[in-house]
């Protein structure tokens, strides 16, 4: 027979994850000063103007040229142009 590991037991989540995820709910909301019913429209009104608001920022768009390439020299493409060249060569 084989000795077959439980990895659950071997995975230290506090190590991991740090000592917050293994705390009991009343004493992470004791901790961290945490209201179960979220914040009130003046706290999110404070954050919004303390931090901004909670969006994330658009990139550029590519240029045409840069789909070209990937298009280009992507692997199917690539062994097109391969078996192309070889049938002009031999």
């Amino acid at each position: 027979m084989t000795n077959v590991k439980n990895y659950k037991d071997d995975v230290n989540v506090e190590k991991l994850y740090g000592k917050e995820c293994t705390l009991p709910k009343k004493d992470f909301i004791e901790t961290y000063n945490i209201d179960e019913n979220g914040l009130s429209s003046s706290e999110a009104e404070n954050r919004i103007h303390k931090y901004g608001l909670n969006e994330i920022s658009q990139t550029k768009p590519k240029k045409w040229y840069n789909y070209f390439f990937e298009s280009l020299f992507s692997p199917f493409n690539c062994i097109l142009l391969r078996n192309c060249t070889n049938s002009f060569l031999y």
